[in-house]
């Protein structure tokens, strides 16, 4: 994946209800693909543990994304 942006995005699913999973775009901010398992925060220190946390933080304020259908979508 060339050039790709991402960011960390609340995807609910039939089976796992709420998650919060990284999402993968295109230059043209459609969506490329996406992790198929929730993902938790990480980092090699205090300070990259909570500038992830932010992250997540910052996923909890946009549209919550259908995993179901973007998964059929991509299939």
């Amino acid at each position: 994946m060339k050039n790709n942006h991402w960011n960390y995005r609340v995807m609910k699913s039939s089976i796992n209800g709420l998650g919060i999973y990284e999402v993968y775009y295109n230059e043209d901010g459609s969506i490329q693909g996406f992790s198929h398992n929730i993902v938790s925060p990480r980092g090699d220190s205090l300070k990259e543990l909570k500038a992830d946390l932010l992250l997540y933080v910052k996923a909890l304020k946009k549209p919550i994304l259908d995993y179901d259908q973007l998964t059929k979508q991509f299939q």
